[in-house]
């Protein structure tokens, strides 16, 4: 049961300077998430303030970004603790922090227009997570901008080249077929298989399906099929064993 707002709200501090840079290296980043990991399962948000703070006060917009986000999308924090991670999110989207103004479009509360005009500015600024909502975006005209599938591949593209698996998934499943760009089986195979092999539930079903079946020119192959439907099952049990883990896999993606 949490306390009352009043006993547990403390002020986050800022950077003594009121300046930020980018200084945490990624092997200290993948300790910090590792104990995040532990504490996000115990909804134990006093001890993430705890975990970044150091780095947050050393000027690290990641850290800022970082910390704010796994409090707003993983925590049940007091609202008055949630309000100065809204402002924190906002000050390292403006300081040009690429996740930050990505994850500003799901926490800072922007919707229509202004939340698509974010959302650009995220993937332009080169957010992955960002690149591949505007794939979709364009891809389904779901949004104040148009639909434009050769743009979807192109939004696509650069979040897949960059390691993101659904984009990845996504990508290569409208080049097999052929939606916004020629058809290119062969590529397209490639790149689900990029998405399957890192995880992604969708990408291993394709390709279960597609060579059990043969669809789009792919030919049959049973020991393939039966491989992939076997790696969908682990992936299955390994979300269902530790889903905090790929939950927070868009945090190890940040800058």
């Amino acid at each position: 049961m949490l306390l009352e707002p009043s006993a547990k709200c403390e002020s986050l501090r800022s950077s003594p300077s009121g300046t930020w840079s980018v200084n945490v290296n990624e092997s200290r980043k993948n300790r910090l998430i590792a104990s995040t990991e532990r504490y996000v399962t115990k909804n134990n948000w006093r001890a993430v303030q705890r975990l970044w703070q150091p780095n947050v006060d050393r000027g690290d917009i990641d850290a800022k970004a970082c910390l704010a986000h796994v409090i707003l999308e993983y925590l049940n924090a007091p609202k008055c603790i949630e309000d100065q991670m809204q402002k924190s999110l906002q000050a390292a989207a403006v300081a040009g922090h690429a996740d930050a103004a990505y994850w500003v479009c799901r926490w800072g509360k922007m919707k229509g227009a202004e939340g698509d005009a974010q959302l650009l500015r995220a993937g332009e600024l080169g957010s992955r997570g960002a690149q591949r909502d505007l794939g979709a975006k364009f891809a389904t005209g779901d949004w104040s901008g148009p639909k434009d599938l050769a743009l979807a591949v192109s939004w696509y593209r650069k979040a897949a080249e960059r390691g993101h698996d659904d984009a990845q998934y996504n990508l290569g499943f409208m080049l097999i077929l052929g939606e916004g760009a020629p058809a290119d089986v062969e590529e397209g195979l490639r790149w689900v298989t990029r998405a399957a092999l890192q995880g992604d539930y969708s990408a291993r079903k394709l390709l279960e399906d597609l060579y059990q079946n043969g669809y789009y020119g792919v030919p049959k192959r049973i020991d393939e099929a039966n491989r992939w439907a076997h790696l969908l099952h682990v992936a299955r049990v390994k979300q269902r064993r530790n889903p905090t883990r790929s939950s927070l896999n868009e945090l190890r993606a940040s800058r």
